[in-house]
């Protein structure tokens, strides 16, 4: 009777990923060892559509396969099927992947013996592919040593010298907290345009050292993300502040606008779950300090002060569930001072827990034109799929799909012409001119046209398209610029315009997952 892989626990004494270009090339997959792989000198790949940290892999000797997820940008493939990023896949004995999806960087999976065969000298094997290989003791010398490391491709840690894992944190931004520009520009010149904030920063940050405390600076960086700031020069402006701080310190870096970027959580979020050595944070004791507080403008010291550029520290700071500090009130221990919070709340918006009060009027028993109006990001596309369009005789037309309101008039036409069809035009129809079409389009055909408008504001548009960003790959992302466009370009609907009725449509979220939940009730801009 064959054995299943499950039960291959005693036979599997070494895993190897081969080459499929150059079979001599063989990499050992050490049991529950991850092992990341990319534009690196294992693999010997100067391709930059290749992360450096492309691919992780991680071998389960027990069960006889291994877990593959894809944290590069660009796709990677398992068996010629593409993933995307944050996407994992098991795979087994003989299973191939690809690196990067339709190139030659493949790797084939190999359990020596492969799983139902029987054992073999270990030592021997190991050392017949040590030579082409990265050997056990390298990979965890390499590991012990290594001051920066990469999460996802997007994500800079940089660790000290004789850290020691704390449960209480003592957390900072960095810039225009720890350190300002030396030329007194708002963005540095250069990386090495800086200089301490002011001589309290220093002497502070030792004495919460000495008093237990663990200093970890929080920074976002998108500069390095559109290569404007050169992160090697970065890295090297960060070791330096190090060694004037005289501390053990350890500094995460956002450098895109991805769930790492404050005030999402995720910078926060690995440092719990993968950088603090398994010990819980003691939350009471632990703080955030930034000085992104969403301060107006004020006169400090005699001198005037301009308004923060933004309120993403203070946020950051709620989101995660600690104490919050601007740098005056930190370190010279000022009063808290007056700041001013985003118009949108997201946890107000889920008080709303039905469409509209008119709920009885979305369906009509007679054919009709229903024209959605609503910018992306309102839910107005989410409304007409899973409300309007599970009604048997609704058919949903919208530009997306169609390319143009030309042909989206010209299909709406020839569907109320030849059958019994209502028809939802599912654009962002934010003026008179854009409405008008389809108006007259009713008129012509002598039916009723009514607007359904999605009760949402900027703000909460703008905090919907960043979710969906962060919690969907696949989406296509929407700049601020185009949500703006449409509240620039807005006139309300009105019944003078030739239409039967307004419903107001109110945005009602729906969560599968547990998670996005949480993380829709956050701050996310």
């Amino acid at each position: 009777m064959s054995k299943s892989p499950c039960s291959t626990n005693n036979n599997v004494n070494i895993c190897v990923l081969v080459s499929v270009k150059d079979p001599k090339q063989k990499l050992v997959l050490l049991d529950k060892e991850p092992l990341v792989l990319g534009r690196t000198p294992q693999t010997g790949i100067l391709d930059r559509r290749l992360s450096k940290n492309q691919v992780k892999f991680e071998a389960d000797y027990s069960m006889g396969r291994v877990v593959v997820e894809q944290l590069g940008n660009n796709k990677s493939a398992v068996n010629e099927e593409s993933m995307l990023k944050g996407e994992k896949r098991l795979i087994s004995h003989g299973d191939k992947v690809s690196l990067l999806f339709n190139s030659d960087y493949c790797y084939q999976l190999e359990f020596i013996p492969p799983p139902n065969y029987g054992l073999f000298d270990a030592k021997k094997r190991i050392s017949e592919y040590s030579e082409n290989s990265i050997s056990p003791k390298k990979r965890r010398t390499a590991a012990a040593t290594e001051k920066w490391e990469t999460r996802d491709g997007t994500l800079l840690v940089y660790n000290s010298d004789d850290l020691v894992h704390k449960s209480k944190v003592a957390a900072f931004d960095l810039d225009g907290t720890i350190i300002v520009t030396q030329s007194g520009k708002v963005f540095p010149t250069d990386c090495t345009d800086w200089k301490i904030n002011f001589p309290e920063v220093t002497k502070t940050i030792r004495q919460l050292a000495d008093d237990g405390y663990k200093i970890v600076i929080f920074t976002n960086q998108g500069g390095i993300g559109t290569l404007k700031v050169n992160e090697k020069m970065f890295r090297t402006k960060v070791e330096n502040i190090v060694d004037v701080i005289k501390t053990p310190v350890q500094v995460f870096v956002s450098t895109t606008s991805d769930i790492f970027r404050k005030p999402t959580t995720g910078m926060w979020n690995i440092f719990v779950s993968e950088f603090n050595g398994e010990i819980p944070i003691d939350m009471q004791a632990s703080f955030y300090c930034g000085d992104a507080a969403g301060r107006p403008a004020r006169v400090v010291n005699n001198k005037h002060t301009k308004k923060d550029h933004s309120c993403c520290d203070r946020l950051f700071a709620m989101n995660v569930g600690l104490k919050f500090y601007t740098p005056e009130e930190y370190f010279w221990k000022r009063s808290a001072e007056q700041y001013d919070m985003p118009l949108f709340n997201p946890k107000d918006i889920m008080a709303n827990v039905k469409y509209s009060d008119k709920q009885h009027k979305f369906f009509s028993t007679h054919k009709e034109i229903i024209l959605m109006v609503g910018c992306p990001g309102s839910g107005k596309s989410y409304f007409a799929s899973n409300t309007l369009a599970t009604h048997d005789c609704v058919k949903i037309i919208n530009r997306d799909t169609l390319g143009s309101w030309q042909k989206c008039l010209n299909d709406a036409r020839k569907s109320l012409e030849i059958s019994n069809l209502s028809v939802v035009i599912d654009n962002t129809n934010p003026d008179r001119e854009s409405r008008k079409r389809f108006i007259d389009l009713a008129k012509s055909l002598d039916i009723p046209c009514r607007v359904f408008e999605m009760n949402t504001s900027k703000e909460h548009a703008k905090h919907n398209n960043k979710f969906r960003e962060l919690t969907d790959k696949k989406h296509q992302k929407v700049s601020d610029v185009v949500i703006n466009m449409y509240f620039a370009k807005y006139e309300a609907p009105s019944k003078e315009e030739g239409v039967k009725e307004i419903v107001k449509i109110n945005f009602v979220p729906h969560f599968k997952n547990p998670e996005h939940e949480k993380l829709y009730k956050m701050y996310l801009l």
